[in-house]
């Protein structure tokens, strides 16, 4: 009946570009209203029309292609925009052509993997954590939910336990971005043996449920024990990243700036960030996923309350909380400009974007933000935290490293090298532009450019290459504006996905306790002014170290369309009190763009 409407509707008006709203009811169809969609050109529409049917057959065939696999344990696999390493937060829903290669380069091809293999998880780096659908990047979640079991699980049993997370994840979608909190059985927790007892309905016998129970706690003693040592080559690692980096420069600082030259000192920089930026900040975010399980499940059983918790996680301090104290100096002038840009200059809104600016780069960005330093003292933890005694009765052996100490310091470890992760790899996006203005290519020109192709052709001659790049640049460029038209889901778990879009109702991340009422604003484009955000609701679609200015501006409250339970806005807003929404979804992120004051009760959710 609602096809018969649409067509009577269609032929009335002469136009099958329509947004209609209507209701069904038992026996009618109701139309409220009826609306034209902005119009194409004709011959516009035509090419538009064809692309999008060509692009949605294409991945059809490739997602068909990709389930013929044989995968690691599965029967089949789903794919996620924010699931485990959430491209959708990091490099947006629908990246630039240097963004999305980069994240592939740098992490989703087999960094991801090779820290989790340190930890004794299942070794899965043949297998790349993300796919690309129209330019979309998607996680792979068959692979992800694969190698965040323990490699010494029993092979049936972990199939077994696949297909369940699958089956999980099937019926609840809205949970994707929660995977590791509310699928999984990723480390022993204290809501673990009731989670457990889920799987009697999915035909696990109590001798499987109790071998998995048995499996993950000594799993997570074997990674509290090694923390120290983990801890250790993080540190290494920091210190690595900073030498490379020095001495790259220095070396580069003595030849001749050419693009060779230029995109080789690039490439070395980027390689730094792989390993052993990115292979070890994936094992120390990894137990920072499982400190936050435990601490969490704490809660959950009524062990430790929420205001302790809270306060807790605003007792730490990270990157943004040295940002905003150095700041103050700075605006107090016990800190000079320079000092400061030193530190932070590499900061940029989009850390994989070359065409976003720097902090060094953003004329007077600094001065356009008219600081209000924050009055509330930020939270101190003076008295020393005991590991609540439940963990050790529950054989955690928290022993020789206190819990909370084991919390912290995975999260700030995590932080730091994120921080220093971020400095070579926007110093490296720094000499690929200066590389392309030496072959006349603009920031915005690069930008539709595959990392992977200006190192492999780098060698050649300039005119050659030029030539070569310039053709990649407008078929590329010509690309991404026709799948602009195309619209894809969260989540894909048929080949039907891909022609009927649908959004579920996505269940934010709440920080904090508080509640607040307050005016929104919009964060979009940054290039042009830095907008007043103290007492309001800041709302955004994604956001990433780059955005740590944010903070500094007394915003009231933060709403973000993607983000996790412990992504790095999450772990900011916890770390200063800030009330947040982290990753609203689709559906609620769009409504929200049409209030004008928000009202946001993190207790209550």
């Amino acid at each position: 009946k609602l096809i018969l409407a649409i067509k009577e509707i269609e032929d009335i008006s002469n136009n099958d570009k329509l947004d209609i709203e209507f209701a069904i009811t038992k026996n009618n169809i109701i139309i409220f209203q009826v609306r034209p969609l902005t119009a194409l050109k004709k011959d516009t529409d035509v090419i538009v029309k064809k692309h999008v049917r060509n692009e949605i057959e294409k991945n059809q065939k490739k997602f068909l292609k990709i389930q013929g696999k044989k995968y690691t344990v599965g029967k089949k696999t789903i794919f996620s925009n924010m699931a485990d390493w959430n491209p959708a937060e990091i490099i947006g829903s629908n990246p630039k052509k240097l963004d999305y290669s980069l994240y592939d380069y740098l992490v989703m091809k087999d960094s991801w993997s090779k820290g989790r293999i340190l930890l004794g998880y299942n070794d899965d780096q043949n297998n790349s954590l993300m796919e690309e659908f129209s330019g979309r990047p998607y996680v792979n979640v068959e692979t992800s939910f694969s190698s965040l079991l323990p490699y010494t699980m029993n092979r049936k049993i972990q199939k077994k336990l696949i297909n369940y997370f699958m089956k999980k994840l099937e019926n609840n979608p809205h949970l994707h971005d929660k995977v590791e909190f509310e699928i999984l059985f990723t480390c022993y927790d204290l809501t673990l043996e009731t989670r457990l007892q889920e799987l009697v309905k999915h035909g696990f016998s109590k001798n499987e449920i109790a071998k998995i129970k048995a499996q993950l706690l000594n799993f997570t003693n074997k990674i509290i024990e090694d923390f120290p040592e983990i801890c250790l080559k993080c540190d290494g690692a920091i210190k690595k990243m900073e030498q490379l980096n020095f001495e790259i420069k220095q070396k580069l600082n003595s030849t001749e700036k050419n693009h060779k030259n230029l995109l080789s000192s690039a490439e070395k920089l980027l390689l730094s960030c792989k390993n052993p930026g990115t292979v070890q900040f994936s094992t120390i975010a990894r137990i920072a996923f499982i400190g936050t399980i435990l601490m969490k499940s704490l809660q959950k059983r009524g062990y430790v309350k929420s205001e302790i918790i809270e306060g807790f996680m605003n007792s730490i301090t990270t990157p943004v909380s040295e940002l905003q104290n150095d700041f103050d100096l700075w605006v107090n002038n016990k800190f000079s400009k320079k000092q400061f840009l030193e530190k932070y200059g590499h900061l940029r809104s989009g850390t994989y974007d070359i065409t976003a600016l720097r902090y060094d780069q953003a004329n007077q960005f600094f001065e356009k933000i008219k600081y209000i330093k924050n009055n509330s003292d930020k939270l101190k933890n003076t008295q020393k935290i005991k590991t609540p005694p439940i963990l050790l009765r529950n054989n955690l052996k928290f022993r020789k490293i206190n819990f909370w100490d084991f919390v912290r310091e995975s999260l700030v470890k995590r932080e730091q090298l994120k921080f220093e992760f971020t400095k070579n790899l926007s110093d490296a996006l720094e000499l690929i532009a200066k590389a392309g203005k030496n072959l006349g290519f603009s920031r915005n020109e690069i930008s539709n450019l595959e990392i992977t192709d200006l190192f492999r052709l780098k060698n050649k001659p300039k005119s050659v290459l030029k030539r070569i790049l310039r053709e990649k640049i407008v078929k590329n460029t010509k690309k991404k504006l026709l799948n602009n038209y195309l619209v894809l889901p969260p989540l894909i778990f048929s080949k039907k996905d891909f022609e009927m879009v649908e959004y579920m109702i996505t269940k934010p991340n709440y920080i904090s306790t508080k509640m607040i009422t307050g005016d929104i604003i919009i964060l979009k484009n940054l290039q042009d002014s830095i907008p007043t955000l103290s007492n309001k609701i800041v709302i955004i679609e994604n956001a990433d170290p780059g955005y740590d200015w944010i903070f500094m501006k007394k915003p009231l409250g933060l709403i973000t369309k993607y983000g996790g339970v412990a992504s790095h806005m999450a772990i900011r807003c916890a770390e200063l009190g800030l009330p947040a929404a982290i990753g609203c979804g689709e559906f609620l992120f769009e409504k929200l763009l049409t209030a004008n004051k928000i009202l946001l009760d993190c207790k209550n959710e």
